[in-house]
């Protein structure tokens, strides 16, 4: 099953009779995520437009008829919440009590809950790695900041292959920071995570050209141009490799374990 796929904020449209919920008379906000095409989740929001509420499951005939997208509200959760113990909004023509997510296979439990447990792990990395990035620049901080980014770069608990988009975003930051060391870490583990990754590809070139590794960034670039052929950046990014390679400056950098193409 895939993740539950965030699709913004909704209003509840007003019941007929009833009058509009929350201050000042706006219809009560929610987020809402797509589980499945029969099943999504909501999560009510309060004036500030944070998480006032757990969240509850309802089906795409309730969204349909309850509720309605409000695209100019750009707001996103921080988090993805914990899907797997909410519980089941009935329709209003059901008279039954609400039911545990439960009903929903053991599998797809299971999958909500990687899926959380994948994102806050995202979160909190990404978080140490902002904090690293600001420590760069305070002398007394830079030490521990740079041992900082080294761990991050090697983290292994609980990662999995949709983390590929974070670390490429680390390894990219580093790049342009001047640490091509551990950007080529962060580069490493996007191929590790998605060998075929095409981006992952090109982007690990551009580290290692800056380690002056030319024969390991060509390398790199004909593999993501073998994997996807119409994308008119490669062969550019390969031109100008063999151009640089070529002059008597540049020297190839030890790179140690950059990893074959």
């Amino acid at each position: 099953m895939r993740q539950p796929r965030y699709l913004g904020v909704y209003s509840e449209r007003p019941r007929a009779g009833a009058s509009r919920g929350g201050k000042k008379g706006h219809a009560a906000r929610f987020f809402v995520w797509e589980l499945s095409p029969a099943d999504y989740a909501i999560q009510e929001l309060d004036g500030a437009l944070e998480p006032s509420s757990r969240v509850r499951l309802i089906s795409a005939g309730r969204l349909q008829s309850g509720f309605q997208l409000e695209p100019s509200i750009l707001v996103a959760p921080i988090t993805l919440p914990d899907i797997a113990s909410a519980e089941r909004e009935p329709d209003p023509a059901d008279t039954a009590t609400p039911r545990m997510a439960a009903e929903l296979n053991d599998d797809t439990l299971r999958e909500l809950e990687l899926a959380r447990r994948a994102k806050q792990i995202e979160n909190d990395l990404r978080g140490s790695f902002r904090k690293a990035i600001r420590g760069l620049s305070r002398p007394r901080e830079r030490e521990a900041a740079l041992t900082a980014l080294e761990q991050i770069a090697e983290t292994k608990d609980g990662i999995v292959p949709s983390h590929k988009h974070m670390f490429r975003d680390f390894g990219v930051t580093l790049r342009k920071k001047d640490l091509p060391e551990i950007a080529l870490r962060c580069g490493l583990r996007v191929l590790e995570l998605s060998p075929d990754d095409d981006h992952g590809h090109f982007n690990l070139a551009r580290i290692l050209c800056a380690l002056g590794a030319w024969d390991q960034a060509a390398a790199h670039v004909e593999k993501a141009m073998h994997l996807d052929g119409a994308e008119p950046v490669y062969p550019r990014m390969l031109a100008h490799i063999r151009r640089e390679s070529r002059r008597p400056a540049r020297t190839a950098h030890k790179t140690g374990k950059a990893g074959a193409a």
